[in-house]
């Protein structure tokens, strides 16, 4: 094995939860009295950083309007958005080839991290992540942070993990982290045919096994 723990991003690599996220995010807005954003291009730039920099970046929301936004997207998205999502094509078994191989696996998102255990359950993979740890809306918890949870609950050194994501908040945190880092072009942040020099970029979910196994 290359690694020992493969830390995976949520929103984007394992899961296309973008109907769910936004639905939510424009209802959050329409119930602010605003208007929604209909471009799918657009909107795509919710997911990936912090809910109150999306807000900002997708709606160009006033700052005085932030903490009530997030509030209300998070109880939207509690009733109605969460299940709103579906795995992509190959990842159930990408991941039971990696655990086969005796790889760790986690999840570190920063979607709040009861939500994200429910949708785990929901869905079936809880079996097979070691940890899994995302943001909570007390601690504002960056990218890195919450890759160094996902380290310290498995004692696991930063430079013997790889995180998969989707997004360039993904790729920064974990180099904030101190761990490698594969991109992944299905999700919502880069482009179909990313293909950097700098970068490990997997096309499709049993792609990634090719830079794992």
């Amino acid at each position: 094995m290359k690694f020992k723990l493969a830390i995976f991003d949520f929103d984007g690599t394992i899961m296309d939860t973008s109907p769910g996220i936004f639905a939510t995010a424009n209802a959050t807005i329409e119930s602010l009295g605003l208007e929604p954003e209909k471009d799918p291009s657009v909107l795509a730039r919710f997911v990936g950083p912090p809910i109150r920099e999306s807000f900002v970046a997708v709606y160009s929301l006033d700052e005085s309007l932030l903490d009530e936004a997030v509030k209300r997207y998070r109880a939207i998205y509690d009733r109605t958005g969460r299940f709103g999502a579906e795995l992509y094509e190959g990842i159930d078994r990408m991941l039971a080839a990696l655990k086969a191989a005796g790889y760790r696996l986690a999840v570190a998102t920063l979607k709040s991290e009861p939500v994200v255990k429910q949708m785990t359950d929901h869905f079936g993979l809880t079996p097979y992540f070691d940890s899994i740890r995302g943001s909570d809306p007390i601690h504002k918890r960056s990218k890195a942070a919450v890759i160094h949870q996902v380290l310290e609950d498995l004692q696991i050194k930063a430079e013997e993990a790889v995180l998969i994501g989707d997004t360039p908040h993904d790729e920064e945190g974990a180099g904030e982290a101190g761990s490698a880092f594969i991109a992944v072009d299905w999700g919502f942040g880069f482009p179909k045919g990313y293909r950097p020099s700098s970068t490990m970029v997997a096309e499709s979910p049993l792609n990634v096994l090719t830079f794992l196994l």
